[in-house]
């Protein structure tokens, strides 16, 4: 036989299945929102840390921002690069250098064009078609200087050929030869010129 429980087991037990059923809603609907509050909090606490060490950085490199300026002012007074705030002023040193180069060596000038400059970061390429006639030995010795040149200076695309001589001239010990070739230089221009 079943025994029935007295009001006092009755209360014992309404509020034994009462707190059954708060704790099982409990369950369902806010402990997956506490345990995701948790993990937004660890995820906070990370970010939080990183945001502080990325501060650290920005901070450090402020502080080294006077140093850049100063390297930068260096780079453009090292002399490994054309002076001139713009790619004209480049070209016309590039041209000044090739003519001391090539007047040093006895090698004649015959044409120079400047070729379309490009820029590429902070720096701007630029270039020159040169025509040169002279001797075998000047030639070697322009070039030689050139490449060798404190202001980086780069030959490309030569080409030789004996010089075209009239028929009534007398053959000579050094026989004049032409040379053709793209010289370029680079300029140092931060930003947007």
């Amino acid at each position: 036989m079943i025994a029935t429980p007295d009001n006092r087991q009755q209360r014992q037990l309404a509020v034994t299945i009462l707190i059954a059923v708060v704790l099982s809603i409990f369950s369902v609907t806010m402990l997956p929102l506490w345990i995701a509050n948790a993990a937004r909090n660890e995820d906070i606490r990370e970010l939080q840390q990183r945001l502080y060490h990325l501060q650290q950085l920005a901070d450090e490199g402020n502080s080294l921002r006077p140093r850049l300026e100063q390297m930068k002012r260096e780079k453009l007074n090292d002399g490994h690069y054309l002076r001139g705030n713009t790619e004209t002023v480049a070209a016309a040193e590039l041209q000044r250098l090739v003519k001391a180069i090539t007047g040093r060596n006895q090698v004649s000038i015959a044409s120079t064009q400047i070729l379309p400059a490009t820029k590429e970061n902070d720096f701007v390429r630029v270039a020159l078609k040169v025509r040169v006639r002279g001797a075998m030995h000047g030639l070697i010795e322009s070039f030689y200087d050139i490449e060798t040149e404190e202001t980086f200076l780069f030959l490309d695309k030569l080409n030789l050929r004996e010089a075209s001589r009239r028929r009534a001239q007398v053959a000579t010990a050094a026989k004049p030869i032409d040379a053709e070739f793209e010289l370029t230089a680079y300029a140092y221009m931060p930003g947007d010129q």
